[in-house]
């Protein structure tokens, strides 16, 4: 991979990392670079990272519990048995880092629906919890309540209905395309349909649209708490700060 497209990926998925609170080190560089360089594969550099902190994934892991943390914990259940946040933060963001890697450099022919945002998730997050991938059976309320679950498989349905109808906010111009990509960037982040790891995957799922487009989004050209609080807005339905940010990132390719 030319270095310009590698340091390109790499800063995106500093970006999705950084963002949501998770330090990235040089250790998680390395192995992502690796990866998008094709020197290691996803599941080399993840089985480099399980045995860095000598640790074994279990087979069962699953005592179900209603919000699937461990009994009288926050921590979600995980297949390596990490009671620690810390740990299970520095090893998330080693395997996301590695995994979202593997996504950038791969194939990408994608279809923008439902099934793509659900199995962008299980990319990034199967190695780790047993509900990578899978809808959410809780509510969820962070200074917003979320889509109840309930609705979700049919708030899900009118969103990529919608953006099909849309095109994929293909042959756009720059003010049409920047307004679409905050309303439906705003309208999946309310849709919210897994446990965790909600925002790390609608940013890829929104990247990958957007160079399907011929745009790609610049993270350089923002700063994570101007991007958090413009996404709280959106929520709240003032799109304006996030179209904002958008006007400023996104570049043609």
């Amino acid at each position: 991979m030319k270095e310009s497209h590698l340091q390109r990926h790499l800063d995106f998925i500093y970006f999705v990392q950084e963002t949501e609170g998770y330090q990235m080190t040089e250790k998680a560089e390395q192995l992502a670079r690796s990866v998008l360089d094709d020197d290691m594969s996803g599941d080399e550099a993840v089985s480099t990272i399980i045995d860095s902190y000598g640790l074994a994934s279990e087979s069962d892991s699953s005592g179900a519990t209603a919000d699937g943390c461990y009994p009288n914990s926050d921590i979600f259940i995980n297949y390596f048995g990490i009671h620690d946040q810390d740990l299970l933060d520095a090893i998330e963001t080693e395997i996301v880092s590695v995994r979202m890697a593997e996504i950038l450099a791969g194939p990408q022919e994608w279809k923008f629906d439902f099934e793509h945002l659900k199995t962008l998730h299980a990319l990034l997050f199967a190695d780790i919890y047993p509900f990578a991938g899978q809808i959410r059976y809780i509510p969820i309320t962070r200074r917003t309540v979320f889509c109840l679950p309930q609705y979700i498989e049919t708030m899900a349905d009118d969103i990529f209905k919608k953006l099909r109808s849309e095109k994929y906010l293909r042959n756009q111009s720059l003010d049409e395309f920047v307004d679409n990509l905050a309303y439906f960037m705003a309208e999946v982040h309310a849709l919210h349909p897994f446990l965790d790891g909600n925002t790390r995957t609608m940013r890829l799922f929104f990247q990958q649209l957007s160079e399907a487009a011929l745009w790609r989004i610049n993270p350089s050209e923002t700063t994570d708490s101007r991007v958090l609080e413009a996404d709280i807005a959106a929520l709240e339905g003032d799109y304006q700060p996030l179209i904002t940010i958008l006007h400023e990132a996104v570049e043609p390719l």
